[in-house]
Protein backbone atom coordinates (compact mmCIF):
# COMPACT_ATOMS: atom_id res chain seq x y z
CA UNK A 1 0.00 0.00 0.00
CA UNK A 2 1.41 3.39 -0.92
CA UNK A 3 2.49 5.93 1.65
CA UNK A 4 -0.29 8.40 0.82
CA UNK A 5 -3.03 5.90 1.69
CA UNK A 6 -1.25 4.84 4.86
CA UNK A 7 -0.95 8.49 5.90
CA UNK A 8 -4.68 8.96 5.35
CA UNK A 9 -5.49 5.97 7.60
CA UNK A 10 -3.07 7.21 10.25
CA UNK A 11 -4.88 10.54 10.18
CA UNK A 12 -8.21 8.75 10.75
CA UNK A 13 -7.06 6.38 13.51
CA UNK A 14 -3.72 7.67 14.78
CA UNK A 15 -0.28 6.24 14.01
CA UNK A 16 -0.29 3.96 17.06
CA UNK A 17 -3.30 2.07 15.64
CA UNK A 18 -1.73 1.26 12.26
CA UNK A 19 1.02 -1.22 11.36
CA UNK A 20 2.54 -2.65 8.19
CA UNK A 21 5.53 -4.36 9.77
CA UNK A 22 6.31 -7.79 8.34
CA UNK A 23 6.15 -9.37 11.78
CA UNK A 24 2.64 -8.03 12.43
CA UNK A 25 1.31 -8.84 8.97
CA UNK A 26 2.52 -12.45 9.18
CA UNK A 27 0.14 -13.13 12.08
CA UNK A 28 -2.86 -12.29 9.88
CA UNK A 29 -1.74 -13.86 6.61
CA UNK A 30 -4.32 -16.08 4.92
CA UNK A 31 -4.72 -17.08 1.30
CA UNK A 32 -3.16 -13.67 0.60
CA UNK A 33 -1.02 -11.52 2.92
CA UNK A 34 -2.68 -8.32 4.20
CA UNK A 35 -1.23 -4.95 3.30
CA UNK A 36 -1.98 -3.32 6.64
CA UNK A 37 -3.39 -4.00 10.12
CA UNK A 38 -5.44 -1.40 11.97
CA UNK A 39 -6.94 -1.37 15.47
CA UNK A 40 -10.00 0.92 15.71
CA UNK A 41 -11.31 1.53 19.23
CA UNK A 42 -14.74 3.09 18.62
CA UNK A 43 -17.75 2.87 16.34
CA UNK A 44 -16.92 6.32 14.97
CA UNK A 45 -13.46 5.14 13.86
CA UNK A 46 -14.96 2.07 12.19
CA UNK A 47 -17.40 4.29 10.27
CA UNK A 48 -14.61 6.57 9.05
CA UNK A 49 -12.51 3.57 8.04
CA UNK A 50 -15.36 1.94 6.09
CA UNK A 51 -16.15 5.17 4.24
CA UNK A 52 -12.46 5.65 3.41
CA UNK A 53 -12.26 2.03 2.12
CA UNK A 54 -15.28 2.65 -0.14
CA UNK A 55 -13.71 5.77 -1.54
CA UNK A 56 -10.42 4.01 -2.30
CA UNK A 57 -11.78 0.50 -3.17
CA UNK A 58 -9.73 -1.17 -0.44
CA UNK A 59 -10.94 -4.52 1.02
CA UNK A 60 -11.44 -4.73 4.79
CA UNK A 61 -11.32 -7.99 6.75
CA UNK A 62 -12.76 -7.69 10.30
CA UNK A 63 -11.40 -9.92 13.05
CA UNK A 64 -11.46 -9.88 16.84
CA UNK A 65 -10.12 -13.21 18.17
CA UNK A 66 -6.50 -14.16 18.67
CA UNK A 67 -5.13 -17.34 17.05
CA UNK A 68 -5.01 -20.14 16.32
CA UNK A 69 -7.52 -19.42 13.54
CA UNK A 70 -8.62 -22.92 12.54
CA UNK A 71 -11.37 -21.84 10.11
CA UNK A 72 -9.66 -18.95 8.34
CA UNK A 73 -12.84 -16.93 7.84
CA UNK A 74 -11.21 -13.77 9.21
CA UNK A 75 -8.03 -14.07 7.14
CA UNK A 76 -7.71 -12.26 3.77
CA UNK A 77 -8.68 -14.09 0.59
CA UNK A 78 -7.77 -11.23 -1.78
CA UNK A 79 -4.74 -9.00 -2.31
CA UNK A 80 -4.14 -5.63 -0.64
CA UNK A 81 -6.71 -6.20 2.13
CA UNK A 82 -6.58 -4.33 5.43
CA UNK A 83 -7.14 -6.33 8.60
CA UNK A 84 -9.54 -4.50 10.92
CA UNK A 85 -8.59 -5.96 14.30
CA UNK A 86 -11.27 -5.10 16.86
CA UNK A 87 -9.53 -6.81 19.77
CA UNK A 88 -8.71 -3.48 21.48
CA UNK A 89 -12.43 -2.71 21.88
CA UNK A 90 -12.51 -4.59 25.19
CA UNK A 91 -15.27 -2.89 27.15
CA UNK A 92 -18.10 -4.72 28.86
CA UNK A 93 -20.60 -1.92 28.40
CA UNK A 94 -23.24 -3.23 30.79
CA UNK A 95 -24.21 -6.24 32.87
CA UNK A 96 -27.88 -6.40 33.83
CA UNK A 97 -28.24 -9.21 36.35
CA UNK A 98 -31.99 -8.68 36.75
CA UNK A 99 -32.67 -9.25 33.04
CA UNK A 100 -29.70 -11.62 32.58
CA UNK A 101 -28.16 -9.58 29.75
CA UNK A 102 -24.59 -8.46 29.02
CA UNK A 103 -23.58 -5.83 26.45
CA UNK A 104 -20.05 -6.31 25.13
CA UNK A 105 -17.59 -5.03 22.53
CA UNK A 106 -15.74 -7.31 20.06
CA UNK A 107 -12.53 -7.55 22.07
CA UNK A 108 -14.18 -9.08 25.14
CA UNK A 109 -12.90 -12.65 25.47
CA UNK A 110 -14.43 -15.59 27.28
CA UNK A 111 -11.84 -15.45 30.05
CA UNK A 112 -12.73 -11.81 30.69
CA UNK A 113 -16.50 -12.21 30.46
CA UNK A 114 -16.72 -15.32 32.64
CA UNK A 115 -14.92 -13.61 35.52
CA UNK A 116 -16.94 -10.39 35.28
CA UNK A 117 -20.31 -12.14 35.02
CA UNK A 118 -19.46 -14.29 38.01
CA UNK A 119 -19.25 -11.17 40.18
CA UNK A 120 -22.90 -10.48 39.25
CA UNK A 121 -24.07 -14.04 39.82
CA UNK A 122 -24.29 -14.83 36.10
CA UNK A 123 -22.64 -17.12 33.58
CA UNK A 124 -22.45 -16.87 29.75
CA UNK A 125 -24.19 -19.32 27.47
CA UNK A 126 -21.08 -20.53 25.69
CA UNK A 127 -19.60 -23.25 23.47
CA UNK A 128 -17.66 -26.23 24.72
CA UNK A 129 -14.26 -25.10 26.01
CA UNK A 130 -13.78 -22.04 23.78
CA UNK A 131 -10.35 -20.49 23.36
CA UNK A 132 -9.52 -18.19 26.26
CA UNK A 133 -8.71 -15.52 23.64
CA UNK A 134 -11.88 -16.13 21.62
CA UNK A 135 -14.04 -13.08 21.04
CA UNK A 136 -17.44 -13.71 22.61
CA UNK A 137 -19.04 -11.41 20.04
CA UNK A 138 -17.46 -13.36 17.18
CA UNK A 139 -18.67 -16.63 18.66
CA UNK A 140 -22.24 -15.33 18.89
CA UNK A 141 -22.13 -13.99 15.34
CA UNK A 142 -20.83 -17.33 14.10
CA UNK A 143 -23.73 -19.22 15.73
CA UNK A 144 -21.38 -21.49 17.63
CA UNK A 145 -23.54 -24.04 19.50
CA UNK A 146 -23.84 -23.66 23.26
CA UNK A 147 -23.63 -26.64 25.61
CA UNK A 148 -27.03 -25.90 27.19
CA UNK A 149 -29.86 -26.74 24.75
CA UNK A 150 -32.39 -26.07 27.51
CA UNK A 151 -31.67 -22.35 27.09
CA UNK A 152 -31.32 -22.50 23.31
CA UNK A 153 -34.69 -21.36 21.98
CA UNK A 154 -33.71 -19.86 18.64
CA UNK A 155 -30.85 -20.57 16.23
CA UNK A 156 -29.56 -17.06 16.93
CA UNK A 157 -29.23 -17.50 20.72
CA UNK A 158 -27.52 -16.16 22.76
CA UNK A 159 -27.21 -13.14 20.43
CA UNK A 160 -29.74 -10.35 21.06
CA UNK A 161 -29.23 -6.75 19.84
CA UNK A 162 -26.34 -5.39 17.80
CA UNK A 163 -24.76 -2.18 16.64
CA UNK A 164 -23.59 -2.72 13.07
CA UNK A 165 -21.59 -0.61 10.65
CA UNK A 166 -22.67 -1.82 7.22
CA UNK A 167 -20.40 -1.81 4.18
CA UNK A 168 -21.91 1.53 3.18
CA UNK A 169 -20.70 3.15 6.40
CA UNK A 170 -24.24 3.44 7.78
CA UNK A 171 -24.79 2.49 11.42
CA UNK A 172 -27.86 0.56 12.59
CA UNK A 173 -28.79 -0.60 16.06
CA UNK A 174 -30.99 -3.66 15.82
CA UNK A 175 -33.79 -5.01 17.97
CA UNK A 176 -34.86 -3.12 21.08
CA UNK A 177 -31.60 -1.12 20.93
CA UNK A 178 -32.93 0.71 17.85
CA UNK A 179 -34.89 3.05 20.05
CA UNK A 180 -36.51 5.35 20.70
CA UNK A 181 -33.88 7.19 22.70
CA UNK A 182 -30.20 6.65 23.37
CA UNK A 183 -28.94 3.56 25.17
CA UNK A 184 -28.59 5.57 28.37
CA UNK A 185 -32.18 6.81 28.10
CA UNK A 186 -33.38 3.28 27.45
CA UNK A 187 -31.50 1.98 30.51
CA UNK A 188 -32.97 4.74 32.66
CA UNK A 189 -36.48 3.70 31.62
CA UNK A 190 -35.76 0.06 32.55
CA UNK A 191 -35.05 -1.36 29.11
CA UNK A 192 -32.35 -4.00 28.72
CA UNK A 193 -31.84 -4.47 24.95
CA UNK A 194 -33.14 -8.01 25.32
CA UNK A 195 -35.50 -8.25 22.35
CA UNK A 196 -33.54 -8.90 19.12
CA UNK A 197 -36.47 -8.39 16.77
CA UNK A 198 -36.77 -5.23 14.70
CA UNK A 199 -36.73 -2.38 14.11
CA UNK A 200 -40.19 -2.64 12.54
CA UNK A 201 -40.99 -6.03 10.96
CA UNK A 202 -37.39 -6.49 9.80
CA UNK A 203 -34.70 -8.38 11.75
CA UNK A 204 -31.45 -7.15 10.15
CA UNK A 205 -29.27 -8.87 12.75
CA UNK A 206 -30.06 -12.14 10.95
CA UNK A 207 -28.26 -10.82 7.88
CA UNK A 208 -25.10 -10.14 9.85
CA UNK A 209 -25.06 -13.34 11.91
CA UNK A 210 -23.28 -16.11 10.05
CA UNK A 211 -22.12 -13.74 7.30
CA UNK A 212 -18.44 -14.04 8.29
CA UNK A 213 -17.88 -10.27 8.16
CA UNK A 214 -19.20 -9.81 4.62
CA UNK A 215 -22.23 -7.60 5.40
CA UNK A 216 -21.21 -5.38 8.32
CA UNK A 217 -18.77 -4.82 11.17
CA UNK A 218 -20.44 -5.26 14.55
CA UNK A 219 -19.19 -2.86 17.22
CA UNK A 220 -21.18 -4.30 20.16
CA UNK A 221 -23.85 -6.84 20.97
CA UNK A 222 -26.15 -7.66 23.84
CA UNK A 223 -26.37 -11.34 24.74
CA UNK A 224 -28.36 -13.67 26.95
CA UNK A 225 -26.80 -14.94 30.14
CA UNK A 226 -28.07 -17.27 32.88
CA UNK A 227 -27.93 -17.31 36.65
CA UNK A 228 -25.02 -19.16 38.17
CA UNK A 229 -26.33 -22.39 39.71
CA UNK A 230 -26.15 -22.68 43.48
CA UNK A 231 -25.92 -26.44 43.11
CA UNK A 232 -24.63 -28.37 40.12
CA UNK A 233 -24.16 -32.05 39.35
CA UNK A 234 -23.03 -33.90 36.25
CA UNK A 235 -24.07 -37.37 35.15
CA UNK A 236 -22.28 -39.54 32.62
CA UNK A 237 -23.10 -42.67 30.67
CA UNK A 238 -21.25 -44.73 28.09
CA UNK A 239 -22.48 -46.36 24.91
CA UNK A 240 -21.21 -48.37 21.98
CA UNK A 241 -22.82 -45.97 19.52
CA UNK A 242 -24.96 -42.84 19.45
CA UNK A 243 -28.09 -44.84 18.72
CA UNK A 244 -27.91 -46.29 22.23
CA UNK A 245 -28.73 -42.78 23.54
CA UNK A 246 -31.48 -41.99 21.06
CA UNK A 247 -34.56 -42.91 23.09
CA UNK A 248 -33.04 -41.38 26.23
CA UNK A 249 -32.19 -38.13 24.45
CA UNK A 250 -35.59 -37.59 22.92
CA UNK A 251 -37.31 -38.24 26.26
CA UNK A 252 -34.96 -35.76 27.91
CA UNK A 253 -35.54 -33.12 25.25
CA UNK A 254 -39.29 -33.28 25.84
CA UNK A 255 -38.93 -32.88 29.60
CA UNK A 256 -36.23 -30.13 29.50
CA UNK A 257 -34.63 -31.44 32.68
CA UNK A 258 -30.96 -31.03 31.79
CA UNK A 259 -28.86 -27.88 31.40
CA UNK A 260 -25.64 -29.13 29.77
CA UNK A 261 -26.30 -31.98 27.38
CA UNK A 262 -23.85 -33.33 24.76
CA UNK A 263 -21.89 -36.37 23.61
CA UNK A 264 -18.19 -36.98 22.92
CA UNK A 265 -16.40 -39.86 21.29
CA UNK A 266 -13.49 -41.41 23.19
CA UNK A 267 -10.89 -39.38 21.26
CA UNK A 268 -12.38 -36.01 22.24
CA UNK A 269 -13.12 -37.23 25.76
CA UNK A 270 -9.47 -38.11 26.33
CA UNK A 271 -8.31 -34.83 24.82
CA UNK A 272 -10.58 -32.66 26.95
CA UNK A 273 -9.94 -34.47 30.22
CA UNK A 274 -6.27 -35.28 29.56
CA UNK A 275 -6.69 -38.93 30.43
CA UNK A 276 -5.27 -42.11 28.89
CA UNK A 277 -7.96 -44.39 30.36
CA UNK A 278 -9.90 -46.55 27.93
CA UNK A 279 -13.56 -45.65 27.57
CA UNK A 280 -16.45 -46.83 25.46
CA UNK A 281 -16.74 -45.30 21.98
CA UNK A 282 -19.25 -42.68 23.16
CA UNK A 283 -19.93 -40.78 26.39
CA UNK A 284 -22.96 -38.63 27.12
CA UNK A 285 -22.57 -35.79 29.62
CA UNK A 286 -25.60 -34.33 31.38
CA UNK A 287 -25.45 -31.26 33.64
CA UNK A 288 -28.17 -30.52 36.19
CA UNK A 289 -28.48 -27.45 38.40
CA UNK A 290 -30.45 -26.02 41.29
CA UNK A 291 -31.05 -22.36 42.10
CA UNK A 292 -31.90 -20.17 45.06
CA UNK A 293 -33.58 -21.20 48.30
CA UNK A 294 -34.80 -24.50 46.86
CA UNK A 295 -31.57 -25.40 45.05
CA UNK A 296 -31.24 -28.77 46.78
CA UNK A 297 -34.85 -29.72 46.11
CA UNK A 298 -34.67 -28.60 42.48
CA UNK A 299 -31.46 -30.54 41.90
CA UNK A 300 -32.88 -33.63 43.60
CA UNK A 301 -36.09 -33.83 41.58
CA UNK A 302 -34.40 -33.12 38.28
CA UNK A 303 -31.66 -35.70 38.86
CA UNK A 304 -34.24 -38.24 40.05
CA UNK A 305 -36.37 -37.75 36.94
CA UNK A 306 -33.34 -38.01 34.66
CA UNK A 307 -32.27 -41.23 36.35
CA UNK A 308 -35.80 -42.60 35.89
CA UNK A 309 -35.61 -41.85 32.16
CA UNK A 310 -32.20 -43.52 32.07
CA UNK A 311 -33.57 -46.65 33.72
CA UNK A 312 -36.50 -46.78 31.29
CA UNK A 313 -34.20 -46.43 28.25
CA UNK A 314 -31.28 -48.62 29.45
CA UNK A 315 -28.83 -45.74 29.94
CA UNK A 316 -26.70 -46.31 33.05
CA UNK A 317 -26.03 -42.84 34.49
CA UNK A 318 -23.15 -42.36 36.92
CA UNK A 319 -21.67 -39.39 38.75
CA UNK A 320 -18.09 -40.55 38.34
CA UNK A 321 -16.01 -42.64 35.97
CA UNK A 322 -12.63 -44.03 36.91
CA UNK A 323 -10.69 -40.92 35.86
CA UNK A 324 -13.49 -38.38 35.34
CA UNK A 325 -15.56 -37.03 38.19
CA UNK A 326 -18.58 -34.75 38.27
CA UNK A 327 -16.47 -32.04 39.90
CA UNK A 328 -13.91 -32.29 37.07
CA UNK A 329 -16.62 -31.70 34.48
CA UNK A 330 -18.00 -28.73 36.41
CA UNK A 331 -14.55 -27.16 36.49
CA UNK A 332 -13.99 -27.64 32.76
CA UNK A 333 -17.39 -26.53 31.47
CA UNK A 334 -17.45 -23.31 33.47
CA UNK A 335 -14.24 -21.91 32.01
CA UNK A 336 -12.45 -21.31 28.74
CA UNK A 337 -9.77 -23.61 27.38
CA UNK A 338 -6.34 -23.37 28.86
CA UNK A 339 -3.49 -22.19 26.63
CA UNK A 340 -2.59 -23.78 24.26
CA UNK A 341 -6.08 -24.34 22.88
CA UNK A 342 -7.06 -27.94 23.67
CA UNK A 343 -7.77 -28.93 20.04
CA UNK A 344 -4.29 -27.86 18.96
CA UNK A 345 -2.65 -29.27 22.07
CA UNK A 346 -3.68 -32.85 21.25
CA UNK A 347 -1.51 -33.33 18.16
CA UNK A 348 -0.23 -29.92 17.14
CA UNK A 349 -2.77 -29.19 14.41
CA UNK A 350 -6.50 -29.57 13.86
CA UNK A 351 -8.94 -29.34 10.95
CA UNK A 352 -12.64 -28.90 11.72
CA UNK A 353 -15.77 -30.28 10.07
CA UNK A 354 -19.13 -29.00 11.33
CA UNK A 355 -22.68 -29.47 10.16
CA UNK A 356 -26.27 -29.76 11.38
CA UNK A 357 -28.59 -32.74 11.23
CA UNK A 358 -31.21 -34.49 13.37
CA UNK A 359 -30.00 -36.69 16.20
CA UNK A 360 -31.32 -39.91 14.68
CA UNK A 361 -28.81 -39.54 11.79
CA UNK A 362 -25.69 -38.68 13.80
CA UNK A 363 -24.29 -42.21 14.04
CA UNK A 364 -24.91 -42.74 10.33
CA UNK A 365 -22.89 -39.61 9.45
CA UNK A 366 -20.10 -40.55 11.87
CA UNK A 367 -19.74 -44.03 10.34
CA UNK A 368 -19.83 -42.49 6.87
CA UNK A 369 -17.03 -40.05 7.71
CA UNK A 370 -14.89 -42.77 9.29
CA UNK A 371 -15.27 -44.93 6.17
CA UNK A 372 -13.92 -42.04 4.09
CA UNK A 373 -11.07 -41.68 6.59
CA UNK A 374 -10.14 -45.32 5.96
CA UNK A 375 -10.03 -44.62 2.22
CA UNK A 376 -7.73 -41.64 2.87
CA UNK A 377 -5.44 -43.59 5.24
CA UNK A 378 -6.25 -41.21 8.08
CA UNK A 379 -6.40 -42.99 11.49
CA UNK A 380 -9.81 -43.16 13.17
CA UNK A 381 -7.94 -42.76 16.45
CA UNK A 382 -7.21 -39.14 15.43
CA UNK A 383 -10.81 -38.17 14.71
CA UNK A 384 -12.53 -36.40 17.60
CA UNK A 385 -16.31 -36.07 17.55
CA UNK A 386 -18.63 -33.72 19.44
CA UNK A 387 -22.41 -34.05 19.17
CA UNK A 388 -24.38 -31.11 20.57
CA UNK A 389 -28.19 -30.98 20.63
CA UNK A 390 -29.42 -27.46 19.87
CA UNK A 391 -32.73 -25.59 19.79
CA UNK A 392 -34.32 -27.68 22.56
CA UNK A 393 -33.04 -30.82 20.83
CA UNK A 394 -34.94 -30.20 17.60
CA UNK A 395 -31.68 -30.38 15.67
CA UNK A 396 -28.09 -31.35 16.37
CA UNK A 397 -24.69 -29.83 15.74
CA UNK A 398 -22.04 -32.39 14.80
CA UNK A 399 -18.36 -31.54 14.84
CA UNK A 400 -15.47 -33.73 13.70
CA UNK A 401 -11.92 -32.67 14.59
CA UNK A 402 -9.01 -34.08 12.61
CA UNK A 403 -5.95 -34.05 14.87
CA UNK A 404 -2.75 -34.35 12.88
CA UNK A 405 0.99 -33.75 12.89
CA UNK A 406 2.59 -31.63 10.19
CA UNK A 407 5.33 -34.22 9.86
CA UNK A 408 3.10 -37.25 9.32
CA UNK A 409 -0.56 -36.68 8.47
CA UNK A 410 -0.95 -33.37 6.64
CA UNK A 411 -1.76 -34.75 3.20
CA UNK A 412 -4.23 -37.40 4.43
CA UNK A 413 -5.93 -34.88 6.74
CA UNK A 414 -6.47 -32.36 3.94
CA UNK A 415 -7.71 -35.12 1.61
CA UNK A 416 -10.14 -36.38 4.26
CA UNK A 417 -11.39 -32.85 4.90
CA UNK A 418 -12.30 -32.40 1.24
CA UNK A 419 -13.67 -35.88 0.51
CA UNK A 420 -15.37 -36.32 3.86
CA UNK A 421 -17.26 -33.03 3.72
CA UNK A 422 -18.40 -33.69 0.16
CA UNK A 423 -19.70 -37.11 1.14
CA UNK A 424 -21.58 -35.65 4.10
CA UNK A 425 -23.07 -32.89 1.95
CA UNK A 426 -24.16 -35.36 -0.72
CA UNK A 427 -25.89 -37.51 1.89
CA UNK A 428 -27.90 -34.67 3.42
CA UNK A 429 -25.73 -33.00 6.06
CA UNK A 430 -26.61 -29.30 6.35
CA UNK A 431 -23.63 -26.93 6.34
CA UNK A 432 -25.07 -23.71 7.74
CA UNK A 433 -21.55 -22.49 8.62
CA UNK A 434 -19.39 -23.37 5.58
CA UNK A 435 -15.65 -22.76 5.68
CA UNK A 436 -12.86 -23.43 3.24
CA UNK A 437 -13.13 -25.94 0.42
CA UNK A 438 -16.73 -26.98 1.12
CA UNK A 439 -18.08 -23.44 0.71
CA UNK A 440 -18.44 -23.47 -3.08
CA UNK A 441 -20.12 -26.88 -3.02
CA UNK A 442 -22.59 -25.72 -0.38
CA UNK A 443 -23.71 -22.75 -2.46
CA UNK A 444 -23.78 -24.84 -5.62
CA UNK A 445 -26.11 -27.29 -3.89
CA UNK A 446 -28.27 -24.51 -2.42
CA UNK A 447 -29.15 -23.38 -5.94
CA UNK A 448 -28.80 -20.22 -8.04
CA UNK A 449 -31.86 -18.53 -6.51
CA UNK A 450 -30.33 -18.64 -3.02
CA UNK A 451 -27.01 -17.31 -4.26
CA UNK A 452 -28.72 -14.57 -6.25
CA UNK A 453 -30.76 -13.53 -3.19
CA UNK A 454 -27.60 -13.34 -1.07
CA UNK A 455 -25.83 -11.26 -3.69
CA UNK A 456 -28.75 -8.84 -3.80
CA UNK A 457 -28.55 -8.45 -0.03
CA UNK A 458 -24.82 -7.87 -0.34
CA UNK A 459 -25.39 -5.21 -3.02
CA UNK A 460 -27.66 -3.27 -0.65
CA UNK A 461 -25.51 -3.32 2.48
CA UNK A 462 -22.04 -3.53 0.94
CA UNK A 463 -22.45 -2.37 -2.69
CA UNK A 464 -18.72 -2.00 -3.35
CA UNK A 465 -17.91 -5.42 -1.83
CA UNK A 466 -15.21 -4.09 0.46
CA UNK A 467 -16.06 -6.34 3.43
CA UNK A 468 -14.16 -9.65 3.43
CA UNK A 469 -14.39 -10.26 -0.35
CA UNK A 470 -13.75 -13.80 -1.56
CA UNK A 471 -15.74 -15.22 1.37
CA UNK A 472 -18.96 -17.24 1.03
CA UNK A 473 -20.44 -16.67 -2.44
CA UNK A 474 -19.09 -13.12 -2.77
CA UNK A 475 -16.10 -13.71 -5.03
CA UNK A 476 -15.82 -10.34 -6.75
CA UNK A 477 -13.07 -8.01 -5.53
CA UNK A 478 -13.18 -4.19 -5.30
Amino acid sequence: MNETLIAEIEQILGKEKVSNSDETLSVYSGKEPPSLVVWPTSTEEIVKLVKWANKNSIPLVPTSSAGPKLRGSSLPKVKNAIIVDLSKMRNILRIDSKNKVAMIEPGVTYDHLISELKKEGLRPLMPLLPKASKSVLASCLDREPITTPRYHWDTTDPLLCTETVFGTGDVLRTGAAAGPGTLEEQWESGQAQKNPQGPSQFDPFRLVQGAQGTIGIVSWISMKCEKLPDKQLFLLAQGEDLNSFQEFNYALFRRRLADEHFMLNSVSLKGIFSTTKIYSPWTIIIGVSGHGMIADEELEYRVSDIRDIGSETNVDLQENFEAIRSSDIEGILNRASRVPYWKVDIAGNCLEVMFTTTFDRTQEFYDMFCDVADECDFPRSQIGAYVQPTNQGTNTHVGFDLYYSLDEDTESAITLLAKGQKKLLDEGAYFSRPYGAITDLVFEKSGPMTVEAMKRIKSIFDPNNILNPGTLCFKEVP
